[in-house]
């Protein structure tokens, strides 16, 4: 699912890659005033390449230092349970910075919005966005705006796994059989480790042709789950299940993994998800569609000029259907990454990790039980405050049908940040490159 849409042959998303190697110059733009205690890589961006026309989408949603004011939680949320420290509110020159750096990612329309939620310990976080949630500027991007996560999807479900095998209602070890005898070669040799580690060797459904003809010839079609397996089960296994050093991504490991979760639980994935996450975390902008009927202002999400969002969300079943907000997806990072949800032998077996073959563009990937680890590279930023060390984090991409996302947790600061974009080809990583250089240098 990660790589669904994503063609980099286009070229703004080569421009967009060439943005990223051409922000070591010196001096603000001209269009866009600078603090001078300014210290954004995207700060020193010429001002010839942001046209005046774009102005307006640049600055169409300003940023907010508080989180969106949320309903009532039906019930006590796990946040609501422990003491909260007293916070205070980032640097307001970061605070600039930060906006700044999503102004410039959408100043010239070929991205139409982006929107970002930052999580530094001691701090409140900070949620801002910029750009338009349509490409017809009818609907500014907002920090509020609810945005596909694609494969940030994946994160959800594996968690929900993990609780069941915390449980004792399954193993790691437990085969596939143990459910679906036939639903796919291997059964017997396929475990449920495999498939959260993308070790079986499971054909991607989302990368057979013919059925993406099919997804968007019949865009409003309910795609059983079993039905997407089967286009997977037809086409032969790149390598045998957890055969050494084998690796690929593959989404259908996912779908068959919430087909599990059913069996196991009796109950739809959609309904384990809320009473597992949605609900103790106060996740109340987070939705499973189709079960879930999208509640609030979402954006449409686009590949190059083309709308790809009247899609049924059932054809990413348990592997990226999940529609919410930055700010949700950061608070579920840091519940996750903090040990709330899961115990820490169960976090010990999730970071397990398999090296990812350099995939999606991200050579040091590496992938665990439903989660990634990933180096980020810094981008450059004033003369004499370049971070040169690669930052490692922890938790996952997505991207499909028009959106772009990414939930980054960095261990060694404990800085999350949760982002998405309504541009289907482009890189995420550039843009959360660029938002811990402006972070580090405000350190």
């Amino acid at each position: 699912m990660q790589g669904f849409f994503l063609d980099r042959r286009w070229s703004y998303a080569l421009a967009l890659g060439a943005l990223a190697m051409t922000i070591t110059g010196c001096g603000a733009p001209s269009a866009i005033p600078a603090s001078t205690q300014a210290t954004s890589a995207l700060a020193a961006l010429p001002a010839t390449l942001i046209p005046a026309t774009a102005l307006p989408m640049a600055t169409a949603a300003r940023s907010s230092t508080t989180a969106p004011s949320p309903t009532p939680a039906p019930a006590p949320t796990l946040e609501a349970t422990t003491a909260t420290p007293q916070l205070s509110q980032i640097d307001p020159l970061l605070a600039e910075d930060l906006q700044r750096t999503l102004d410039l990612l959408v100043a010239d329309g070929t991205i139409p919005g982006a929107v970002l939620s930052v999580d530094i310990p001691g701090h409140e976080p900070w949620h801002g966005a910029s750009g338009f949630a349509d490409m017809q500027r009818t609907q500014p991007m907002e920090p509020a705006t609810e945005v596909r996560i694609a494969s940030i999807s994946k994160v959800f479900t594996a968690v929900v796994v993990l609780q069941l095998l915390e449980e004792g209602r399954l193993s790691l070890d437990t085969p596939l059989s143990t459910w679906y005898p036939q639903i796919v070669p291997n059964t017997d040799r396929i475990t449920v480790r495999n498939l959260l580690q993308h070790t079986t060797g499971l054909y991607d459904y989302l990368e057979d042709k013919h059925f993406l003809s099919e997804l968007f010839q019949a865009p409003t079609y309910v795609w059983p789950p079993a039905e997407l397996v089967a286009y997977a089960a037809v086409r032969p296994s790149a390598f045998q299940p957890g055969a050494k050093g084998a690796w690929d991504y593959s989404s259908t490991n996912y779908v068959i993994l919430g087909m599990i979760v059913e069996q196991v639980t009796g109950n739809t994935l959609a309904h384990e998800m809320r009473q597992r996450i949605f609900v103790p975390l106060g996740l109340e902008h987070t939705f499973f569609p189709p079960d879930d009927t999208v509640q609030g202002a979402a954006a449409r999400g686009y590949r190059q000029l083309v709308d790809q969002t009247n899609i049924s969300l059932s054809f990413a079943f348990a592997t990226a259907n999940l529609v919410s907000t930055t700010d949700d997806v950061r608070r579920f990072g840091v519940a996750l990454f903090g040990g709330k949800l899961l115990k820490p032998e169960t976090m010990e077996q999730m970071f397990a990790f398999k090296n990812g073959k350099g995939q999606y563009n991200m050579p040091m990937l590496e992938y665990g039980l439903g989660v990634m680890r990933n180096q980020l590279e810094p981008s450059a930023g004033a003369p004499g405050q370049v971070h040169k060390a690669a930052r490692t984090v922890l938790g996952h991409t997505g991207g499909f049908g028009g959106f772009r996302s990414a939930l980054w947790h960095e261990p060694e600061s404990g800085i999350t940040i949760a982002l998405g974009m309504n541009q289907g080809a482009t890189d995420p990583n550039i843009l959360a490159t660029h938002v811990f250089t402006a972070i580090y240098n405000h350190e």
